[in-house]
C-alpha cells in the first residue's frame, strides 16, 4: 500500500515512528518564517491545564547566543559524562548498539562533549541553523496570574509541574509538526539543567526568570544525513501492566496483525 493510500490514522502512527534525534544538519539552508510558524503553531495546540497554556518560545537565530548556549550544552556533557559517571555506567545504557565500534564513537562523542556540538549552529560541526528555546510560567497557580489566558484553576491549585507537563507536550508536538514538514530535530535540556546555566540563558535572552523559566531546547533544520533507525523501543508487553504492578500486559491480536 502507498504511503498516501494509507488510512489517515495510521499515516499519524508512521510519523510518530519516523520522529528521529537529529544532530547532523545543513547549516547553511535556513529554516523560513513559514515553517516555523506551522511548528509554533502546532505546538501550541498541545493541551494545558485549564486551558493556561503556560508556555513562550524564542526563536534563537542569533549565531553569538546560539554559539553561546551550545558551549553550555558542551561543557556540561563534559562534566557530566567524561568526570561525573563511570565508563561503565556509559557502557550499560549503550549495551544496545551492537556494534562495539559505534558504541565506543557514541562514547566518545558524550565524554568528549562532540554530541551537543550541532547546538552551536556552526557549519563545521554540520550545526542547527536555529533553535527554539521553550520557557514555562514557573509560578503557575491557576488565575492569580494575569498574563495567563485560561479560565483559572480551581482554588489555585494548579502548580508548575503542570506547566512543565504542558510544555513538554508543547515540544511533542512541535517535533512531530518539524517531521511532517521534513525537517529534522533534536531537543536538549543538558544546557539547562544546572541553575548557573538557567540564570546565564534567562539573561542572555532576556527571559524574566524566575517567573519564567527556560526548560528545554529545539535545534531545527534540514537533516544532512538520512536516519532510518533509533534506539529499540520496549514493545507495549514490557511497560504495561494491567490492574496491578508486574502483572504484564497480554494484549489480544487481530489475526494477521
Amino acid at each position: 500500500m502507498e504511503q498516501k493510500d494509507r488510512p489517515p490514522s495510521q499515516l499519524m502512527i508512521n510519523l510518530i515512528k519516523e520522529r528521529h534525534a537529529i544532530r547532523d544538519f545543513v547549516t547553511q539552508r535556513q529554516v523560513s518564517d513559514e515553517l516555523l510558524f506551522h511548528i509554533i503553531e502546532a505546538g501550541g495546540y498541545a493541551p494545558s491545564a485549564e486551558n493556561q497554556q503556560p508556555w513562550r518560545i524564542i526563536i534563537v537565530r542569533d549565531r553569538e547566543k546560539q554559539k553561546r548556549i551550545g558551549e553550555i550544552a558542551v561543557e556540561r556533557t563534559i562534566e557530566l559524562f567524561g568526570r561525573i559517571t563511570p565508563r561503565q555506567e556509559l557502557e550499560r545504557r549503550l549495551d544496545y548498539v551492537r556494534a562495539i565500534p559505534s558504541r565506543e564513537r557514541t562514547i566518545d562523542w558524550l565524554i568528549t562533549g562532540r554530541r551537543f556540538e550541532y547546538i552551536k549552529g556552526e557549519p563545521e560541526t554540520d550545526g542547527a541553523p536555529v533553535l527554539l528555546v521553550l520557557a514555562v510560567e514557573a509560578t503557575h497557580v491557576g488565575n492569580s496570574q494575569p498574563t495567563l489566558r485560561g479560565t483559572g484553576g480551581v482554588y489555585g491549585w494548579s502548580s508548575y509541574r503542570h506547566a512543565i507537563i504542558a510544555g513538554s507536550m508543547l515540544m511533542q508536538n512541535m517535533m512531530l509538526a518539524a517531521t511532517a514538514l521534513g525537517l529534522g530535530s533534536c531537543v536538549s535540556s543538558v544546557q539547562l539543567d544546572h541553575f548557573d546555566d538557567v540564570r546565564e540563558i534567562s539573561e542572555m535572552l532576556e527571559i524574566p526568570h524566575p517567573h519564567w523559566t527556560p526548560i528545554l531546547c529545539l535545534a531545527l533544520g534540514y537533516a544532512k544525513f538520512p536516519r532510518v533507525r533509533g534506539p529499540p523501543r520496549q514493545p507495549p508487553e514490557e511497560i504495561t501492566f494491567v490492574d496491578k504492578w508486574g502483572e504484564n500486559w497480554q494484549p489480544k491480536r487481530e489475526s494477521g496483525k
